[in-house]
């Protein structure tokens, strides 16, 4: 019988596994659909000198820099951190399927939407400000941004998942303890 730390330890490298594994097979597509999604949101909000060139790659051209292509990266994509939601979503307490489905999907939304617009943001500073200022920006503000709404996913996703705080009124109706001497 495998004790309670070597069952802990199978369940996490089972979730690593599979997280792993999806990322092999759905990163391109998760790539390739977040592209399509700033883009859309761009062109929606008036800017219209992004184009996609590829399916992860997006020609920028600046009124006042020199034109430039964007390359959408594996770690660009939000997929990692929504493979492993969904794989921990199981392991947390138990609770009906309907409440653990709807947990994890409010906060994929969450963590998706917010890639969206971290990737979005980069190419319109790339618009507005040119090449130097899309990296600067990708790198220290979208990593704070990645941060923040994958932090956020998750906040969301606990609340919709853990039982409600019963309150103080609780603490009031339970039995006293009564300490003994020895």
């Amino acid at each position: 019988m495998i004790d309670r730390a070597g069952s802990t330890a199978i369940k996490v490298a089972c979730v690593c596994a599979a997280a792993a594994l999806g990322f092999i097979l759905f990163e391109s597509t998760a790539r390739a659909l977040e592209t399509t999604a700033s883009l859309w949101a761009l062109h929606h909000l008036g800017a219209h000198a992004a184009f996609g060139i590829a399916p992860t790659t997006v020609l920028i051209v600046p009124r006042h820099h020199a034109a430039f292509d964007v390359l959408i990266t594996p770690s660009c994509s939000s997929l990692a951190s929504l493979l492993a939601f969904g794989c921990l979503a199981p392991l947390t307490p138990w609770r009906p399927p309907t409440r653990r489905v709807l947990s994890f999907g409010m906060a994929a939304v969450v963590i998706a939407i917010g890639n969206v617009l971290r990737i979005a943001a980069s190419i319109a500073v790339g618009l507005i400000a040119g090449r130097a200022s899309l990296v600067l920006f990708h790198d220290w503000v979208g990593s704070m941004f990645t941060f923040v709404y994958t932090l956020g996913g998750f906040i969301l996703m606990l609340t919709l998942l853990l039982p409600r705080s019963a309150g103080p009124h609780v603490a009031a109706r339970s039995a006293p303890v009564v300490l003994r001497a020895a």
